[in-house]
């Protein structure tokens, strides 16, 4: 089942100042300049990570 990320992202050119939960943004007085993203992941389970590396690995 996929997951949602709700994130406000403030940029300077091509780097990231800021990134944080709208919740953690109440009191910033630069939320105007961010952008608001929604991302969608699937989770992964530990064993699943390490498995995914052990065949990286293999590979190289």
């Amino acid at each position: 089942m996929r997951k949602k990320v709700e994130l406000n992202i403030r940029f300077m050119g091509n780097k990231v100042l800021c990134a944080k939960s709208p919740i953690n943004c109440k009191g910033c007085i630069h939320k105007s300049n961010c952008e608001e993203l929604e991302l969608f992941y699937y989770p992964y389970t530990k064993k699943e990570i390490e498995e995914c590396f052990k065949n990286d690995e293999r590979i190289r």
